[in-house]
């Protein structure tokens, strides 16, 4: 394990100089955290991690904005750090948002908000100075689905682009808590197309609570104003309730720009999609999906000619109109769907059908609310959670993917990656079985030019 220090050390070294103590008090024992009047009782402090160093920054600007808008007009808003890393100027920043105003805290120099020590150094700084019982942490970036989140631009001109992995983000944020003995309540991914099983699952110990979408971030992001406004009139949310009122405000927002923004921005479409997913049950899905797995792949050889089909029916958003490199399938929509198409197809198989309804069963306890325009017609298939699903191998190979953009060949299987799905689920054997009945080439890329493994049978 990787010893991250760094930003933590230098931020006390930095609160010490001023003359401000860790727990957060002035030198004259004063309390710096007290943001708000006692009898407001506000419940929530919220961390942000904006990793804004690449092409989203003016996005991270609106976020800001947002957050002094909100806490300006709700006197009992509650407690906001910030870390923000920007494009357009060297170094990062860490700042308190009270009031309307911006408070700093510390400034550093140049730091590569795309590791995972970055971001488990403010983390557990910002959770040590947090006033409030429930804490929600927003990481807010560029989002490439299991690929990670967090493209970082500035760095040596000898690397490529940095993208923290989910792993990474998984591991920095059980490490701060760790460290400091504060949980998060609630982990909110401002980025696009974070909303996929292999995400989900791999920061089921991270917190409790996740939100994410199916779907892509809009420029304005997530409306924090209208959040902070429901937290002022409702300190005492859950964090389930706090994950369905942004999911609601999600909505709202955008249901007055969706289709009626600017051309060829992406307001012109409404892509306002969120899901909210209870973690503490996805191993209950693992092992259901795993299941329904196996049984469809033994069924391969009567089934295989409606399954392309389905699959196509659940592509959320239409490939290039969320993500031009993404294989983005509902896992809901495509279970419906094939079950539908083998019924029309006059065949029936029992093991099938209670193999998807025990999976649905289980996935309806993961999400706990799920939100789509009505208008958002590129969303019809989106119901909550996707999975990467390409359709061949050659699709599968993301290998000759440019290194330079995403900061790794980005391979599903990268070890850089790590994904905990591909070790824990079948789905891997479950797409070369897949791809072998669509009569793919297999042309080896191993040493000896071998056909990737196949394992034929489920243990």
């Amino acid at each position: 394990m990787k010893k991250r220090i760094g930003l933590l050390a230098t931020l006390l070294i930095t609160l010490l100089a001023t003359g401000t103590g860790w727990t957060g008090q002035a030198g004259d024992g004063t309390d710096m955290e007290a943001s708000v009047p006692a009898a407001a009782a506000p419940q929530w402090t919220f961390l942000f991690y904006l990793a804004a160093d690449n092409e989203q920054e003016a996005y991270a600007d609106n976020t800001v904005a947002q957050l002094v808008a909100g806490t300006a007009n709700v006197p009992d808003h509650p407690q906001i750090l910030v870390l923000l890393d920007r494009l357009s100027v060297p170094g990062t920043e860490v700042f308190e948002i009270r009031g309307g105003e911006i408070l700093p805290l510390a400034s550093e120099e140049e730091q590569n908000s795309a590791d995972g020590a970055v971001l488990q150094d403010f983390a557990a700084y910002a959770l040590s100075l947090a006033a409030n019982e429930r804490i929600a942490f927003i990481m807010k970036s560029e989002g490439l689905s299991w690929r990670g989140i967090g493209r970082d631009n500035t760095h040596e001109e000898a690397l490529p682009d940095q993208l923290m992995s989910n792993g990474d983000l998984a591991e920095a944020l059980t490490l701060a808590q760790a460290s400091v003995g504060r949980k998060v309540d609630l982990l909110v991914l401002e980025g696009s197309i974070m909303g996929f099983m292999e995400v989900v699952y791999e920061l089921r110990d991270a917190a409790p609570v996740l939100v994410a979408t199916q779907s892509k971030i809009q420029p304005d992001g997530l409306p924090w104003t209208m959040v902070i406004e429901d937290l002022g009139a409702s300190p005492d949310m859950s964090a389930a309730d706090l994950g369905i009122a942004i999911a609601d405000n999600h909505l709202a927002y955008y249901s007055d720009k969706g289709n009626n923004g600017v051309p060829q921005l992406d307001t012109s479409t409404n892509f306002a999609a969120l899901t909210v997913f209870d973690l503490t049950t996805v191993q209950e899905v693992l092992a259901a999906h795993n299941v329904w797995a196996e049984t469809t792949w033994l069924l391969f050889d009567e089934i295989y000619n409606v399954l392309p089909h389905a699959r196509d029916l659940a592509e959320v958003g239409g490939f290039g109109e969320i993500t031009d490199f993404d294989y983005n399938f509902d896992i809901r929509t495509f279970m419906e769907e094939s079950l539908a198409l083998i019924s029309e197809e006059g065949l029936d198989f029992p093991e099938l059908t209670a193999a998807v309804a025990t999976y649905l069963a289980a996935q309806d306890k993961l999400i706990i609310y799920e939100r789509s325009p009505a208008d958002g017609f590129k969303l019809k298939a989106a119901q909550g959670v996707s999975i990467w699903y390409p359709p061949t191998w050659n699709k599968y190979d993301t290998r000759d993917e440019n290194s330079d953009l995403f900061g790794s060949t980005m391979y599903y299987e990268d070890p850089e990656i790590g994904l905990d799905w591909l070790v824990d689920s079948n789905w891997r054997s479950y797409l070369f079985e897949y791809f072998d009945r669509a009569a793919a080439t297999l042309a080896g890329k191993g040493a000896d030019g071998d056909e990737p493994p196949k394992p034929g049978v489920f243990k």
